[in-house]
């Protein structure tokens, strides 16, 4: 059987799953469903549950409540070798006394597969993640995406219904980790094979996931798409772990027919249908939402204006970070960079500008 025609990619469904380590309440009443086919993320700092949970679905942990679905079948109670998954370690995990070739059908020939059919396998995933030329090299031979490839290859070639993957970027470096994230992209597009990825990475997701699941503290924050948790993220930890924020404290309150947002030196008219309650809130945007410029802006009813000094600079490449502070507040704005274009100096004063578009409330 050619990998082309392996089974259909499956689905992954988590009901209920509450998993402790002795008193440690690890993973938290977790129920979420990821589509046959799509590139799932779990994403959050360290500690927060997020490799357990790929453990979990692997077979390598065991919950105290809960169930596993792979498809429609329930393997909460199967071991690992009979749920069908392939896991591509942080490590890479390669025998390095093994060619490249010997690494990926080794699963295969445990299996007691036909010679035949090994070969055939082995040929064509080595192929796919184009290292069939490298096959007969030795894990030391080769860079380190390179082998990052011979352990993905390893996890295709037994066919899996789903792809799990645990921070396999982590050990590359910042160019070779953008390249390998765009591989795994297109390849996972190519062979449509349902894929978990884990990271801490806001920036691997974003560009890998069709969808993501924020999680903390051994609890989902949140799962939306990249673009839907970064403009309306729910809590003040969504909008702070996917990209910068800046968030002014303060409080809705209901004027007449109209609900401000008042802060410290700031007051906000909110319009739209998902006005917060009235209490304490957070008004929260990003950089690239405010306009900065050495002069004043003209007053528009739709924007809010700050005046401030500039006390920090960042140069970033393609933009220009600056922290103005603004009143009692210190934000952060982001200026594209252009070439012969003079950056603000330390000490300038400022107005920045603001659509009243761009800011969520959030509640406390």
């Amino acid at each position: 059987m050619s990998y082309e025609s392996r089974e259909q990619a499956a689905g992954v469904t988590l009901e209920g799953i509450n998993l402790y380590f002795g008193k440690l309440h690890v993973l938290k009443n977790i129920s979420l469903s990821i589509e046959p086919g799509e590139f799932f993320a779990f994403l959050g700092p360290s500690g927060c549950g997020k490799t357990t949970l790929l453990r979990l679905i692997a077979g390598f942990e065991r919950a105290q409540a809960g169930k596993v679905y792979i498809g429609k079948k329930d393997v909460t109670d199967l071991p690992p070798w009979k749920r069908n998954v392939g896991m591509v370690f942080q490590n890479y995990a390669l025998w390095p006394h093994m060619t490249v070739r010997k690494n990926v059908s080794f699963g295969l020939e445990e299996k007691k597969v036909p010679r035949e059919e090994i070969e055939k396998r082995v040929n064509s995933v080595l192929e796919l993640v184009d290292l069939l030329e490298l096959a007969d090299r030795r894990p030391s031979q080769l860079s380190g995406g390179q082998q990052q490839r011979v352990a993905l290859a390893r996890t295709l070639v037994v066919q899996p219904r789903v792809l799990l993957l645990d921070e396999p970027l982590s050990n590359l470096d910042a160019k070779l980790r953008v390249q390998m994230r765009r591989e795994l992209r297109e390849l996972q597009q190519k062979l449509s094979l349902t894929t978990i990825f884990v990271t801490h990475d806001q920036e691997e997701a974003n560009t890998t996931a069709d969808r993501i699941a924020v999680i903390n503290r051994g609890i989902i924050q949140q799962i939306g798409s990249p673009m839907e948790l970064y403009d309306q993220p729910k809590n003040l930890f969504v909008a702070n772990f996917l990209g910068v924020a800046n968030i002014i404290k303060g409080e809705i309150i209901k004027d007449g027919n109209m609900f401000k947002f008042v802060g410290d030196d700031v007051v906000i008219s909110i319009r739209g249908e998902n006005t917060p309650e009235p209490g304490p809130c957070s008004a929260v945007f990003r950089p690239q939402n405010l306009v900065i410029r050495k002069d004043t802006f003209e007053e528009k009813p739709s924007s809010i204006t700050f005046t401030g000094k500039v006390i920090h600079r960042e140069f970033l490449g393609n933009i220009i970070r600056y922290s103005v502070r603004a009143g009692s507040h210190v934000l952060s704005v982001d200026k594209p960079h252009l070439r012969e274009e003079k950056p603000l100096e330390i000490g300038h004063l400022v107005t920045l500008q603001l659509k009243s578009d761009q800011i969520v409330f959030l509640k406390d």
